[in-house]
């Protein structure tokens, strides 16, 4: 489903992809920072180097939760994670 994800878009050697998971109704902005708890328990507890980690507000009932990791670790994490999207990122 998700091959359009890691085009050859490098960053010196490092190549960047931002996972994410969306959020929609009232509480999406909410919801969206709870589930960023649940993803940095799981890179502590995984010990996954996260590069970024953040939510942002998308509309007034739209809201994502979101990661940046190296791209080598994108396969093991969309298995475990199941994010909804994925961009590569400079």
């Amino acid at each position: 489903m998700v091959n359009y994800w890691l085009r050859n878009c490098q960053i010196g050697n490092i190549m960047k992809a931002k996972l994410v998971w969306n959020f929609s109704g009232e509480g999406a902005l909410k919801t969206a920072e709870h589930h960023l708890i649940h993803l940095k328990e799981y890179s502590d507890k995984e010990k996954v180097q996260v590069i970024e980690f953040g939510t942002q507000q998308q509309t007034e009932f739209t809201a994502i939760a979101f990661i940046i990791v190296t791209k080598d670790l994108v396969n093991d994490l969309r298995q475990s994670l199941k994010p909804h999207q994925g961009f590569l990122v400079e």
